[in-house]
């Protein structure tokens, strides 16, 4: 049995590949209103040619205001929510930032309100929106009636920030009266007055990267949770359970009953949704005697995900838990749920009848082998013009009795072609391709039906000192950057190539050379095992063509169908910004022309017999100057662009095709 799937693409690492990729490091604000008019600051790399902004699948134009700094309109018919906002633009798609669409007004946060006395006032079901750019606290005064609720929310990670808020309400006399727990402060007003709301970055960090979004709710607080240890919850295969973890790491109690001959699979989700949870699964086999006496006896206790078979290209851990079950009996199963971190974050627990669905596929931008990195980078997926891309795909909670996955995407950019791709039995790795045509033009395209994506939050230089912080993003974009790719590599044969398990499979290549690309090329194998034994492929400098040989016997490859591509990196001259300098030497000849007919303007004028001349050589010499300057000026630009743009060394990454074989049973002698 095979599964046509959907992937879902993200972003973490291109790791040495300087080729141009857009990569958005924070945006400002981090929300508006619904049908807002907004200027929108964008920071990151590679944003040159802007072309517009992606909410999710809605594509909204651009109007460049000033270097990083864009007006856009929302649209009237966005619904609120949270949004993946990317870049679109001369380099293709980058990475999502969150960007919440609100009905509520938004107040902004300039930063001089960073005294009591300079209290920025504000008001109950708005939006207060700021940026910490000193280690000052920032005040707000908000007036309550007696009675009336004042809640307010803010969770960094939840909007993708570096920023962990501390905040306390206090009375006109500066007593403290509550305090924000967990991103949420909860007050009801004992008598009419104007309070202060203090926040601050709880480490007082300064920087682009601290910014907040503070929902300000007359909504009543949500009332005290009552937990009864003694509480067991029934619940039935095919059945979600969606909770948060009771405080102090508690336990919550769930009995599932089974019939013989029964198969499901008892999930955790929290940690793969982007919270900072360590679920922990105890199972245990409930009996009754008939006095109602129970006897429990352990079936498993379980508390990371299973092994992802080969090993990825980079680390993606999952404290998400998962146990897999066939019923030899009747039986019931007391499954009991706690978080080792002790939060109160949101879960899911799934109880399902079959293998996981579709939507638990990831994409990872998979990084080169053997790359000496010690930190996780963001990075985005594109395809150069004319070029190859690969995606490394993550299908979680697989066993060695799981089928075999085809692997495919739909809704591509204008000009690419999906080339597929697949995950082996009982594996749960596998590579996904993609193809763009000479002439695709630069876009991004959210592809259908993709229901996750995970990508670095923020780059970390070194990962021993500090932590590689993912999170679980939405549908993920497919770009096309307007550059030429310099190489790809294709198989000779595009079919299944069969191979005895105690036999060697030579496999011919063809090689694509682009921009005066040259250079041999190293391509290793990736996606049929643990890429530390992974075979390569040499091909010569200027080569069109190689080959590569697969010694099955030795790889210890077992019967049955494999999937895997080629990827190396290679180098060559780049040069960026050309785009920039073309417009700059165009508007440079244009200033020397304008030059040129003022001073013949001011010769006319110097040449005049009439009472007039002295009032036209006035407004020639005028007009000298101002072209002078002019040309002053676009003479600075095109030096300085041309400096910029000066060719230098780039390393980018060479794919093939996606590759299959099918290693078949050694024949009897």
């Amino acid at each position: 049995m095979q599964f046509s799937v959907l992937l879902a693409l993200s972003a973490p690492a291109f790791s040495q590949a300087t080729f141009p990729s857009p990569t958005l490091t924070s945006v400002a604000p981090l929300g508006a209103k619904v049908g807002a008019t907004l200027e929108l600051t964008l920071r990151g790399t590679d944003l040159e040619g802007p072309q517009s902004v992606l909410l999710n699948e809605r594509a909204i134009p651009l109007k460049s205001i000033k270097p990083n700094v864009f007006s856009i309109t929302l649209p009237a018919d966005l619904k609120p929510a949270l949004y993946d906002c990317r870049f679109v633009g001369r380099y293709g798609v980058s990475n999502p930032r969150v960007f919440e669409v609100t009905t509520l007004d938004s107040i902004d946060s300039t930063g001089v309100n960073a005294k009591p006395d300079k209290a920025l006032k504000v008001s109950l079901n708005s939006v207060v929106e700021g940026c910490f750019k000193s280690n000052s606290p920032q005040w707000f005064s908000v007036d309550l009636k007696k009675g009336q609720h004042l809640t307010a929310t803010f969770d960094g990670r939840r909007f993708d920030t570096r920023t962990e808020l501390l905040g306390a309400l206090l009375a006109p006399t500066g007593r403290e009266l509550a305090h924000m727990r967990a991103g949420v402060l909860a007050f009801t007003a004992a008598a009419d007055a104007t309070y202060l709301l203090r926040v601050n970055e709880l480490m007082y960090r300064t920087g682009d990267d601290y910014g907040y979004r503070i929902t300000l709710s007359s909504a009543a607080p949500p009332a005290p949770r009552t937990v009864k240890l003694e509480d067991v919850r029934p619940i039935q295969i095919g059945q979600t359970v969606r909770d948060s973890f009771l405080p102090q790491g508690l336990p919550q109690v769930f009995d599932l009953p089974f019939k013989t001959g029964e198969k499901f699979i008892i999930e955790v989700h929290s940690h793969q949704l982007g919270h900072a949870t360590d679920p922990h699964l105890v199972i245990e086999n409930l009996a009754k005697d008939p006095a109602g006496k129970e006897t429990l006896k352990p079936q498993a206790e379980v508390a990371d995900a299973p092994a992802i078979v080969p090993v990825p290209s980079i680390n993606l851990p999952s404290r998400d838990p998962s146990y897999a079950y066939e019923a030899k009996a009747d039986g019931t199963f007391r499954i009991t749920l706690s978080d080792n971190f002790a939060t109160t974050q949101p879960y899911e627990l799934r109880i399902l009848k079959e293998a996981p669905k579709l939507d638990e596929l990831i994409a990872l931008n998979p990084i080169l082998p053997g790359a000496k990195t010690k930190g996780g980078e963001i990075g985005s997926a594109n395809i150069p013009r004319g070029g190859i891309a690969a995606l490394e795909i993550i299908a979680p909670n697989r066993n060695a009795l799981s089928e075999p996955l085809e692997l495919k995407a739909d809704k591509l950019p204008a000009g690419v072609t999906c080339l597929g791709g697949f995950i082996g039995k009982g594996q749960s790795l596998g590579y996904i391709a993609f193809q763009a045509s000479a002439d695709a033009p630069a876009g991004a395209s959210l592809l259908s039906g993709i229901p996750k994506s995970r990508f670095v939050c923020y780059a970390v230089a070194d990962a021993t000192r500090d932590n590689v912080l993912y999170r679980t993003a939405g549908a993920s974009a497919l770009g096309v950057s307007a550059q030429t790719a310099p190489a790809f590599v294709q198989t000779e044969k595009t079919d299944i190539l069969e191979v005895a398990a105690d036999a060697k499979l030579e496999i011919a290549l063809k090689v694509t050379r682009h921009a005066d690309f040259t250079d041999a090329l190293k391509l290793k194998v990736l996606g049929l095992m643990d890429v530390t034994k992974a075979p390569e492929a040499d091909i010569p400098a200027k080569a069109a063509a190689g080959k590569f040989t697969l010694d099955v016997k030795t790889l210890k490859l077992a019967p049955g169908d494999y999937g895997f591509i080629l990827q190396g990196p290679a180098k060559m001259k780049f040069r960026r910004g050309v785009e920039e300098l073309n417009a700059a030497e165009a508007e440079a000849k244009k200033a020397i022309e304008a030059q040129a007919a003022a001073k013949k303007q001011l010769d006319t004028a110097n040449a005049d017999a009439t009472p007039k001349k002295a009032e036209l050589v006035k407004i020639a010499t005028a007009a000298l100057k101002t072209a002078d300057t002019t040309k002053a000026t676009a003479d600075k630009l095109v030096k300085d662009l041309t400096a910029k743009s000066a060719a230098k060394d780039a390393t980018f990454i060479v794919y093939s095709n996606p590759i299959r074989i099918r290693v078949k049973e050694v024949a009897k002698k």
